[in-house]
């Protein structure tokens, strides 16, 4: 479904300036390779009329939304083909996150925009650690922040940056040292499973570092600047969690609470 959140995105552009408004075909298309983008989107989708592929790319992405325990952040009226921006700051985020995609020298503002939509969704409390670091520079200074986490004081060692870390997510359950740590490793390109293991080979090694709980206590994500669902994950088992720019969107409804 790659083409559908290529859709998503070019609509988030234009809702991110102007909240309401009728999209036309030629503002709905991407020219790469000299193709429009609805015409791949109707193949995508397998169907016939320009109408039907907007409206099941929409229904789609609500349904992915919905997956994520939250809403598509904008409406879509079909008979006036109208879009209405339901979510302006989230639009905001991916328009400009889609703007940095695969630059290097923005790895660490991407960081910093997912810190903060994190911060949108969780509790507990968010510790962006990964390099270049504002504060807390040297390896000692790092050290001794993350003994205020339950780790033991030798996470970096010789010329080591960052460990591994770039997110450390405290989840508010248990007491340190033993209240377990989500690490989100933060890749600002396509979704790519080999950078993946890397990345979580490298920050299980210092999650191992921790004094209080044995590492496969703790959670490893890998969070893309990219969209995650099935048909770009392997069938086999994962010793991470993948995660996308639509599992930063804002949550909505209360907890689903169910006995069986």
């Amino acid at each position: 479904m790659q083409k559908v959140f290529e859709f998503f995105e070019i609509v988030a552009d234009e809702l991110s300036v102007q909240e309401s408004r009728v999209l036309t075909r030629k503002d709905l298309q991407l020219n790469q390779e000299n193709a429009p983008l609805l015409d791949e989107l109707k193949d995508e989708l397998d169907v016939e009329t320009t109408e039907e592929a907007i409206r099941e790319g929409v229904d789609y992405l609500a349904q992915h939304f919905r997956s994520k325990g939250s809403s598509l952040p904008f409406a879509y009226d079909e008979p006036t083909a109208r879009f209405e921006a339901t979510d302006v700051p989230f639009l905001q985020f991916i328009k400009d996150t889609k703007n940095i995609r695969s630059l290097r020298e923005q790895a660490k503002n991407f960081e910093l925009s997912v810190l903060q939509r994190l911060g949108e969704r969780t509790t507990g409390a968010l510790h962006r650690v990964g390099f270049p670091r504002d504060r807390k520079k040297s390896r000692d200074e790092f050290n001794t922040y993350l003994k205020k986490l339950g780790f033991n004081g030798n996470v970096l060692l010789g010329q080591e940056k960052d460990g591994g870390f770039d997110i450390l997510w405290e989840l508010p359950i248990g007491a340190v040292p033993h209240r377990p740590i989500v690490s989100v490793q933060c890749k600002n390109g396509e979704f790519d499973i080999e950078v993946a293991h890397q990345s979580v080979g490298n920050a299980g090694i210092s999650l191992g570092q921790h004094r209080g709980l044995q590492a496969h206590v703790h959670i490893p994500c890998v969070l893309f600047n990219d969209y995650i669902y099935s048909d770009v994950l392997t069938p086999k088992q994962l010793n991470f969690v993948p995660l996308g720019l639509s599992d930063l969107s804002r949550p909505v409804g209360p907890v689903s609470l169910e006995a069986i």
